[in-house]
């Protein structure tokens, strides 16, 4: 059993910038060490909020395959958290024109649920909110990142 969930979100970066703005995020975080972070108060109660994990971000640009109309780069993004206990993701980032100076980002993943029948169980009753969650918390990382930087470009300090 494989689980698919997309993610979107807009980023107020303009499309002629933002490929080069995420690469760089990326690349920030992998070489600090990335974390994918889970907010735990989505699902239960918890002082600390959230849960996190060490992960390897490997990532390279590429030609978007799954777009039949104009030809577009995505971002091809896997990780691993090292662990039975936590799925590996694949999935692409996409960014297209969401306006003159916003860019919509889409995250399309999927990953294969650890642990067999009670794994794909678990998945199903609470895993994919998870999964969710983190590509959403991710995504949103990613825009904040590119909209910091585009305004620090235009305020003439980046």
């Amino acid at each position: 059993m494989v689980s698919k969930i997309t993610v979107e979100r807009v980023a107020r970066c303009p499309f002629s910038v933002a490929h080069d703005y995420a690469e760089d995020f990326l690349r920030e975080i992998d070489q600090r060490g990335a974390e994918v972070r889970v907010r735990l108060r989505d699902f239960i109660p918890t002082r600390r909020g959230k849960l996190r994990r060490r992960v390897r971000i490997v990532f390279e640009r590429r030609l978007d395959e799954g777009d039949p109309g104009r030809q577009h780069d995505s971002v091809a993004l896997h990780w691993s958290a090292g662990t039975r206990f936590f799925p590996d993701f694949h999935g692409d980032l996409r960014l297209r024109i969401a306006s003159v100076d916003e860019t919509l980002l889409t995250l399309e993943g999927e990953y294969r649920p650890p642990l067999g029948p009670l794994g794909a169980a678990f998945d199903v009753l609470l895993g994919r909110r998870i999964a969710r969650s983190t590509m959403s918390e991710l995504v949103g990382r990613i825009a904040k990142a590119m909209e910091r930087r585009e305004a620090a470009y235009r305020a003439g300090t980046g």
